[in-house]
């Protein structure tokens, strides 16, 4: 997953010394080129310097969790969130983490921590529908993907999930529904394809369903192929 920069501009120019500054600069810099074991030595330095600089904590924790430092970038997000409990994208991230870590409890509670903080922010509702989805919520997780895209969310995973719900609850015209909102957003989504193909040949919609098979399979889906060979041949 990706995750979410934030600068913490209005704090350096009260605490943070020139020098840490520039180190600061120095490893924002690193982030963007995404050589994030550089910018962690810069953070290093930047606290180095001023221990008590909290922007170089959350830049650190991002890029230890671009690294696969879970640990490390825990350890930085807790301490920002005992200082500052608020801060909304500490917890978005912190939750990322946990996800990664397979700690979905812990990843839940941030993603609600973060909507209960700012209740528009719809990466949490979907990141939050995708751990739901996978621990079988499936009406949480529908919720969540509801209101993400209420929000305005349009990504190709929320519809496809979505599409699998609609699929599992037996109301297979929304799932085709969905999957081609899916295949809309990225025509090369081949899941997606295979899913609304089944989807219509349980309908009856077989040329449909063998036209999408198809494609799924050109794509490089295996299963369709197995599907092509079961329901036409």
């Amino acid at each position: 997953m990706k995750y979410v920069f934030y600068f913490w501009v209005l704090w350096a120019s009260v605490s943070c010394t020139s020098k840490a500054k520039q180190a600061n600069k120095q490893g924002m810099h690193y982030i963007r080129q995404g050589m994030y074991e550089q910018a962690i030595t810069e953070f290093n330095n930047t606290l180095a310097r001023d221990a008590e600089w909290l922007p170089a904590y959350y830049n650190r924790a991002i890029s230890c969790a671009n690294t696969g430092r879970y640990k490390e970038a825990l350890h930085d997000f807790d301490f920002l969130l005992t200082t500052c409990p608020d801060h909304t994208e500490s917890y978005f991230n912190r939750g990322i983490v946990y996800e990664n870590m397979g700690l979905y409890r812990e990843a839940i509670r941030d993603y609600s921590q973060t909507i209960n903080l700012q209740p528009h922010f719809k990466e949490a509702y979907h990141y939050r529908g995708i751990i739901r989805f996978r621990v079988q919520d499936y009406n949480g997780a529908l919720a969540d993907y509801n209101q993400a895209i209420q929000l305005g969310l349009k990504e190709t995973e929320i519809y496809f999930h979505r599409g699998v719900i609609m699929q599992i609850s037996g109301k297979t015209e929304a799932a085709i529904h969905d999957y081609g909102e899916a295949i809309s957003l990225d025509p090369s989504d081949a899941k997606s394809y295979y899913n609304r193909g089944i989807a219509e040949f349980s309908r009856g919609e077989e040329a449909e369903a063998r036209n999408d098979l198809e494609i799924a399979s050109r794509l490089g889906f295996e299963k369709a192929q197995e599907a092509l060979d079961i329901y036409f041949n």
